[in-house]
């Protein structure tokens, strides 16, 4: 069986002869079409937790391409944060608990949650939230039926998980809402009736005016501040090269405004070093938009792909995903050294703010804030975007930005070539 990698569209797929083959999408990786002497099949490739896993999409036909490259940014999203699809539904199918068994039973908490994962379509964010609340939040209702689970049990839960975070019980009870509704619409009877009582009791919440009412952070690291944040992110002490790592991942994060996920799974299929850009999957858009980088962070790529190792821009042998993950224990730090309390959301908002106060003309500021943009007539011109983003980097560095190229470009000699070819 041979295997290629193409630009997949109807056009080529059709005219496809039935002779076994996958062909990989040369535009989303991890995407392809295995033909074989009956069908075309849309599948996901990727690794997950060190082996690769390859996973069905739907037959070409039943699926139109776009609406099988929109199932597989999905299904890739899930298994870059480490979840087998293959193994979700083994489960369930094990479990004897298919689409047609669920006339059959009342679910539990944590039953509903198996089947909502396997059918619906979730961001990693979502997953990674909704599994958050079910492991932990609602752990005491995973073997209860939702039919057993009263306002009044809604409105203590709500309350015990409001003392530790406002927010976080307003998370859990947004969440089992849509558990309860998705169990509501898809575990009927024989005569095809919710079995469940369709008032939601989360519906209390709203009866007694009993949701928290959360202030929208808004907290960034302002302009007096950052000579005080850099000094402690450049003085940071750790273990050889998971010092640079870490040290660079916030680097990257206050240069770019990428949100923290999507600057973890950062691959070197992201970084086209040749044309100094840089790629990434919005978390929230689910879409791949790309920014020029600046001079200081292109010779910091340039200084990382001359030392690395695999596929990942920012790898972890700790983890099981091979990159990083949620180095929150190195943001404390920095937090106690500097004295300036950040998350990594306040540094996109860094971003943001500093970009937003720019010189610049408001469709240049959009473009690098806002890769969802609806003024899709209006092209800006990658020399002022990198303009932007240069002027962006001399307010966050400031007098470390000249030591900090030093290093890099040091570090950087001998680098392999502007492509690195890793096994994914």
């Amino acid at each position: 069986m041979s295997f290629q990698r193409v630009k997949l569209t109807k056009t080529f797929i059709d005219q496809l002869e039935m002779t076994p083959a996958i062909y990989r999408d040369s535009d989303l990786i991890g995407f392809a079409i295995r033909v074989n002497t009956t069908c075309k099949t849309y599948i996901v490739e990727k690794k997950v937790l060190g082996k690769t896993v390859r996973s069905t999409i739907g037959l070409h036909g039943n699926l139109t391409l776009s609406q099988a490259r929109d199932i597989a940014s999905d299904k890739l999203a899930q298994m870059s944060q480490g979840i087998n699809p293959n193994e979700t539904k083994r489960k369930i199918i094990a479990e004897g608990k298919t689409k047609s068994d669920l006339r059959k039973i009342k679910p539990t908490l944590k039953q509903a949650f198996d089947h909502y994962l396997l059918y619906k379509t979730l961001k990693p964010r979502s997953i990674k939230d909704y599994t958050l609340v079910v492991d932990d939040y609602l752990k005491d209702w995973n073997d209860i039926t939702l039919d057993k689970i009263s306002r009044s049990m809604i409105h203590a839960k709500h309350s015990e998980l409001s003392q530790r975070s406002l927010a976080q019980a307003n998370m859990a009870m947004r969440v089992f809402r849509a558990l309860y509704n998705y169990s509501v619409e898809h575990y009927l009877d024989e005569n095809s009736r919710p079995i469940l009582d369709t008032h939601n009791p989360t519906k209390t919440l709203d009866a007694k005016k009993a949701w928290n009412k959360i202030c929208c952070r808004k907290t960034y690291i302002n302009e007096e501040q950052l000579p005080h944040w850099i000094k402690a992110v450049f003085e940071y002490k750790d273990r050889g090269q998971q010092r640079e790592t870490n040290r660079d991942f916030l680097l990257t994060l206050v240069l770019t405004g990428f949100r923290r996920e999507e600057c973890e799974s950062l691959t070197w299929t992201n970084i086209d070093l040749k044309h100094g850009r840089i790629t990434s999957i919005d978390a929230k858009y689910s879409e791949a938009y790309t920014l020029p980088m600046g001079d200081f962070l292109f010779t910091l790529m340039k200084k990382r792909y001359a030392q690395a190792k695999n596929e990942w821009v920012f790898p972890s042998a700790k983890s099981t995903s091979g990159h990083i993950v949620n180095i929150s224990k190195v943001r404390q730090k920095i937090n106690k050294s500097c004295g300036i309390e950040f998350s990594f959301h306040d540094l996109r908002r860094t971003f943001a703010t500093i970009a937003e106060n720019l010189d610049y003309g408001q469709y240049t500021i959009k473009r690098l804030l806002n890769p969802k943009d609806d003024d899709r007539d209006i092209t800006v011109g990658e020399r002022k975007l990198r303009e932007a983003m240069n002027a962006i980097e001399d307010i966050v560095l400031g007098t470390y930005k000249t030591s900090l190229e030093e290093e890099a470009m040091l570090s950087s000699l001998g680098t392999k070539s502007d492509r690195l070819e890793f096994d994914t």
